[in-house]
């Protein structure tokens, strides 16, 4: 076997290491398709032939983290309800290959977190190196989107059941925090001439029960839920709420906090019964945008400061009312307006006069306003600073995968690939069929040499005319 590895002398350690991995790579691919053939059969002997008519076998090929396994499988026809017919292949139902298409779940994980951070050819280049598979950046493609229908449809049933009245998770939490933002992202041309902009908006959405300090001076949002995608925001509001809904009991909370930048959306996403607090680097933003003079900036952010709020808008209007350029006017204004339109979220929700539940035992309360550090993290890194472009299907589909990994939950756009219906006992039967028949040839024919002259049969029978040919293949 060595031979067949080493070739010529001064093989280096990394051409070695591809070898060995290639070698490992076929036997694993050959294992694999002994396996899927006995297993098929097995599923053909056991199968309802009342309901499923055997119509021959058929080749395909499944990509597995050590390369393509091509095998055959047999199909069936089965006849429905209403006389129509449609052809099956069990082991692929068995498989559960029809939610990605004939991608393991193995290898779509791979894919999965490799789209996270790269874009689709790199993610295809690094998994193509890292595995026995070769895969094109289309090929990537194609598994996300299949994810990500699957993402949104567990979604939507997700919405039905809270509106239903079905969902009630376990985390009881007595003050939940949440914060909202959005973020454009550049559109493909389609997209772009359909919905005649250039950018569409990613909303994004978190909710925690607190902080939970992880070393010195550092902390972390507890048992975040994340939900991201482009939708309107009704949409949106509800599937938000159906996410908070599965993960905490909302009826053991007691106050509820959000944090945002005053977008007429998240105005709509808000209940009544929520407190509400302008984000603070919006705040510092508007002011920074809309005030030239450093000095009037920076008296209206002490005021803000300070909790004077009246003062505040007295000194703004007293700033307007003492420009002299249009331009700086209208900035001016704008800036008053935002902070009227906002004025119940000036203040943070520390200093709202809100009485507020002791925090659980190893959490805090802080400070909020993580929003536009979530953002990057979570969509902006990866889709919008690379110079790419996205249809609105494809970026809502990667979205909501983003989310997921943010939320500590990327294994759930996975998770239900790996549900195996596989007999236990015969998968066992099997495997040791297939190892007992790869020892044989080594057991049996140890250290038996064939002789180099062969036996045929005629030679101890009676002389007759055809002896003499016999026995001149023989080699007499």
């Amino acid at each position: 076997m060595m031979d067949s590895i080493i070739k010529e002398n001064g093989v280096t350690f990394k051409e070695l290491e591809k070898n060995i991995f290639q070698m490992i790579c076929e036997m694993g691919r050959n294992y694999t398709k002994d396996l899927l053939e006995k297993y098929d059969c097995y599923l053909r002997d056991n199968r309802d032939k009342s309901a499923y008519r055997h119509k021959g076998l058929k080749r395909t090929t499944i990509k597995t983290v050590y390369g393509e396994v091509v095998y055959s499988r047999a199909i069936y026809e089965v006849m429905n309800d209403d006389g129509t017919k449609r052809y099956v292949y069990l082991l692929d139902e068995t498989l559960e290959l029809e939610n990605v298409g004939l991608i393991s779940a193995n290898l779509a994980e791979q894919l999965v977190s490799g789209i996270t951070e790269m874009s689709y050819r790199e993610c295809a280049k690094k998994v193509s190196e890292m595995t026995g598979q070769s895969i094109s950046a289309m090929g990537v493609w194609n598994v996300i989107q299949s994810l990500g229908e699957k993402v949104c449809k567990e979604e939507q049933e997700l919405v039905q059941a809270h509106k239903k009245g079905k969902l009630c998770g376990e985390k009881e939490a007595p003050v939940l925090f949440e914060e909202a933002d959005g973020v454009y992202v550049k559109l493909q041309g389609n997209d772009r001439k359909k919905s005649y902009q250039k950018k569409a908006e990613i909303k994004v959405a978190i909710a925690y029960d607190g902080w939970k300090k992880t070393g010195k001076d550092r902390y972390e949002l507890n048992d975040k839920v994340v939900v991201a995608g482009f939708s309107k925001a009704k949409g949106f509001h509800e599937y938000r709420e159906a996410a908070i809904a599965e993960k905490y009991n909302l009826d053991e909370t007691q106050i509820r906090l959000l944090n945002a930048d005053g977008a007429a959306w998240i105005k709509k996403v808000k209940d009544k019964s929520t407190y509400f607090q302008l984000d603070p680097f919006h705040k510092h933003r508007a002011i920074k945008e809309n005030i030239a003079d450093k000095a009037a900036g920076e008296a209206v952010r002490e005021y803000l400061d300070a909790g004077k709020i009246e003062e505040m808008f007295e000194y703004l209007e007293m700033y307007r009312d003492s420009l002299t350029e249009n331009r700086d006017i209208e900035k001016a204004e704008t800036l008053i307006q935002y902070f009227q339109n906002n004025r119940e979220g000036l203040l943070p929700y520390q200093e709202q006069g809100i009485e507020l539940p002791a925090s659980p035992e190893g959490l805090e309360y802080r400070n909020m306003g993580t929003m536009e550090n979530h953002i990057w993290s979570i969509i902006a890194r990866r889709m919008k600073h690379n110079h790419t472009c996205w249809s609105i299907r494809g970026g809502n589909h990667l979205s909501k995968i983003l989310a997921k990994k943010c939320s500590g939950r990327l294994h759930e756009v996975t998770e239900k690939l790996k549900c195996s219906l596989f007999d236990v006992d015969k998968l066992e039967e099997i495997q040791n069929d297939i190892l007992m028949s790869a020892k044989i040839p080594t057991k049996v024919g140890k250290g038996y040499k064939y002789p180099t002259m062969g036996h045929l049969a005629g030679l101890d029978t009676a002389t007759r005319r055809s002896r003499s040919s016999l026995l001149a293949i023989a080699g007499f």
